[in-house]
């Protein structure tokens, strides 16, 4: 398989799981269009041009030829000098490593997770939040991480592979897709009718079985486990957390009662309980994992690839039939 195939059916997986339609999309993407259309020819030199064809900023290849081949893999969920370095001690050992995937964004990819925040708008619409106020609600927030992430030495990573020849790419929002329609499709499925009946459909999948045994299970961080689980939030996509006012939003303007999301700062923490509702953290590496898990399973459905797992992702392959989490 190519780099560039890779690269396209990444964003493919990140589309179809996309909790906004099609239509809207393509919308979006013929706004890219249209104002590169407008702009004069130097300022066309400095537009991210992928924007025109891929919906998501913080998904890019960062190194490499797109016309390259690519057998074996090494992916993790972050990638940084350390984990390059290893691919090329790997590379030097005799082991073909011919791309590195990082979930987390590098480069001009971490430079646009702001951008992608906006995600988050639509998945609170589609659940009954008027559009106007859940985009009002994250404007700030969205220019605080606009602001923190643009002191970031976006290309440390990125230089170290182009200079041991590593070709380097990362998949963050099309991922963070994937684990949040899955999960959501399992909650709407089999309607847990409490919080604990959550934790244990949570732990019925690999990703989350094995981290729980090793370092850390899913947990009730608001409420109990003999809550009622009501309807539930998946909040998994979007870049990064959202603005502490969004609880007030849900318990006002939808019927939500619990939220599943990777992580929850105090903050975080405090509003949801202000607004009485229930919150399972199921940990951010197995979420993350899960996510590329899925992606990974698309591509592998086009040509086998050889995964070297680092940097707390473990390969669970669905395309083989080995996990069932919907027994």
């Amino acid at each position: 398989m190519r780099l560039r195939q890779i690269y396209s059916l990444a964003i493919q997986a990140g589309i179809k799981a996309d909790c906004r339609p099609k239509e809207e999309i393509e919308r979006l993407l013929k706004v890219q269009r249209e104002r590169y259309e407008r702009l004069e020819p130097g300022e066309k030199e400095l537009f991210d041009r992928e924007r025109l064809t891929n919906p998501f900023a913080d998904t890019r290849v960062l190194f490499g030829d797109p016309e390259s081949e690519v057998e074996t893999v090494m992916v993790g969920i972050d990638i940084g000098p350390a984990e390059l370095l290893l691919a090329d001690r790997l590379r030097s050992s005799g082991v073909g490593i011919d791309l590195v995937i990082s979930h987390h964004p590098q480069g001009q990819a971490l430079a646009g997770l702001a951008d992608v925040m906006r995600v988050q708008t639509d998945l609170l619409a589609e659940r009954g939040v008027p559009i106007g106020i859940a985009e009002g609600i994250f404007s700030t927030r969205i220019k605080d991480v606009a602001s923190s992430v643009s002191s970031s030495n976006h290309n440390r990573a990125v230089d170290v592979a182009k200079l041991l020849q590593i070709p380097f790419m990362c998949i963050h929002t099309p991922a963070d897709n994937c684990v949040t329609a899955f999960l959501d499709s399992i909650f709407k499925s089999k309607r847990p009718y409490l919080l604990g009946d959550v934790i244990d459909m949570l732990l019925k999948i690999e990703e989350y079985r094995s981290y729980a045994a090793q370092i850390a299970k899913p947990r009730v961080v608001a409420g109990s486990r003999e809550n009622r689980a009501g309807e539930i939030y998946v909040d998994m996509t979007g870049g990064t957390s959202g603005p502490e006012s969004l609880y007030e939003m849900l318990s006002k303007s939808t019927s939500i009662s619990t939220i599943v999301c990777m992580s929850l700062s105090n903050d975080h923490k405090k509003e949801i309980e202000k607004y009485h509702l229930n919150c399972i953290v199921a940990p951010h590496m197995p979420s993350d994992t899960l996510g590329l898990n899925l992606v990974l399973d698309e591509l592998e459905a086009q040509q086998k690839l050889n995964i070297i797992e680092c940097s707390g992702f473990r390969r669970v392959n669905r395309t083989k039939g080995r996990e069932r989490d919907e027994k």
